[in-house]
């Protein structure tokens, strides 16, 4: 009986941790193409992307028509473009935990000065498919 009530523990966990509203409110990403949450941590800090929310219904009842136009993920050469990056290219500085399957790495675009605070990061979401966080709550 004991052992019973153990896996159906471990199932009821196991649920709730694929459950999308869990994972963007914790900030992890579930498995499975747009599986990043809308809000991610970075150096003690919050940022959001209105473009992904784990796979939430929400998420795209929320959003604007403006953001529904946008594309999902902008590929390495248009960061570059878009964030005037000047070359300097992405840094990676943390990663965002994936359930069950490899983190997203989190990168700035370029190096940041010590104390200095990220205003965007961008996460990888796979191969030449690149999301923008924005912080939120300001500097």
């Amino acid at each position: 009986m004991a052992s019973l009530l153990v896996l159906v523990m471990l199932g009821a966990l196991g649920a709730a941790a694929l459950n999308s509203k869990v994972a963007n409110g914790i900030g992890y990403a579930l498995p499975g193409e747009s599986g990043l949450p809308y809000r991610i941590q970075y150096n003690g800090r919050e940022y959001r992307s209105d473009v992904t929310c784990a796979g939430a219904g929400w998420c795209e009842d929320d959003r604007t028509s403006d953001q529904r136009a946008r594309p999902y993920c902008t590929s390495r050469d248009g960061l570059d473009l878009v964030k005037g990056n000047s070359g300097t290219g992405l840094v990676e500085v943390d990663e965002v935990f994936t359930l069950f399957g490899p983190s997203h790495p989190v990168f700035t675009a370029g190096p940041l000065r010590p104390g200095e605070t990220a205003t965007t990061v961008i996460v990888e979401a796979s191969a030449d498919c690149y999301l923008t966080y924005a912080l939120m709550g300001g500097p």
